[in-house]
């Protein structure tokens, strides 16, 4: 009797090993390489890197991209001011439209707090080279992003990328 007690839980043991990698292997599957999320009601991470150049100018350079289930809150995105040195991030369509557009800080030129004897201070600080980056909910319709650097009287074009 203890003899097929044991064959018959050895048995469920199997199976249930079975049906757990067979799981495994199925949930492992779609979460595969970025290439497998659909593009639509994603979240899409661009990777950025800014150089100051010898004549004066800045060169950005697109290093990554990530891809990642889910939607972004209206309220987690936050915009700078509209001021020269800042980058004005554009999302445009297909037919070149502009979908959304985004102000972020000057990469190069970051305003960090400083603790001094006098108490906290902000204090600009002037680098070589810096990464930054920007999100966005992709809804299927954000086809290429530009990146602009913003002057007194326009923009200049540092980068355009496809998506």
């Amino acid at each position: 009797m203890f003899r097929i007690i044991s064959y018959v839980l050895f048995g469920l043991f199997l199976c249930l090993m079975v049906a757990c990698e067979s799981q495994s292997l199925n949930s492992s599957a779609s979460n595969g390489s970025s290439k497998s999320i659909p593009l639509q009601n994603t979240i899409v991470y661009l990777f950025f890197e800014m150089e100051a150049t010898s004549a004066g100018g800045e060169k950005v350079t697109h290093t990554d991209t990530k891809i990642a289930e889910g939607t972004l809150k209206s309220s987690s995105v936050e915009n700078k001011e509209n001021i020269p040195g800042n980058l004005l991030i554009t999302m445009l369509g297909k037919d070149g439209g502009i979908i959304e557009e985004r102000i972020i800080e000057d990469p190069l030129n970051p305003v960090l707090e400083v603790y001094a004897e006098e108490g906290l201070n902000k204090a600009k600080v002037k680098l070589k080279k810096a990464d930054f980056s920007v999100r966005f909910n992709q809804k299927g319709t954000i086809t290429s992003v530009k990146v602009e650097k913003l002057t007194i009287n326009s923009k200049n074009n540092l980068l355009t990328i496809k998506l």
